[in-house]
């Protein structure tokens, strides 16, 4: 089964676009076919991107059911450690905290649209992809 982090870009989609392939992930993910993983910190900040008043309403939830929503996340994203420390930089700090969880997790694949990422991914064994390229693999059966 291969770990797989998604990044908040990839997730926010899947979650948005039940049709679209980072939505295939997560029914991947469901399946048993794959395990996704997120941080504490990844998981806040998709709480913050869903809680925007247009993607709310998108979503047809108030507060309360979307809290109950990012409360059972974690049932289909295994929770690693995170980074642990806080950047000034926003960015920065937000891509420290997807390589970190990419690490933590031993991740197979790395599902991003970043293309920055590219450039300082540490030597370990992850690749770095987009979500159509892991559907295709997927559903190819590699």
């Amino acid at each position: 089964m291969w770990r797989v982090v998604l990044d908040n870009t990839a997730l926010t989609s899947a979650l948005l676009n039940p049709k679209g392939k980072p939505a295939r992930l997560l029914d991947y993910a469901l399946q048993g076919k794959l395990r996704l993983f997120i941080t504490d910190r990844m998981l806040n900040r998709e709480g913050k991107i869903l809680r925007q008043k247009g993607l709310r309403l998108h979503l047809g939830m108030n507060d309360r059911d979307l809290s109950s929503f990012l409360a059972d996340l974690p049932v289909l994203l295994c929770m690693v450690e995170g980074a642990g420390r806080r950047s000034t930089a926003r960015a920065a700090s937000s891509e420290a905290e997807l390589l970190t969880c990419a690490t933590k997790s031993r991740a197979d694949f790395l599902v991003t649209s970043a293309r920055s990422l590219l450039h300082n991914v540490p030597q370990f064994e992850t690749r770095i992809v987009r979500a159509d390229q892991l559907v295709r693999l997927l559903d190819h059966g590699v």
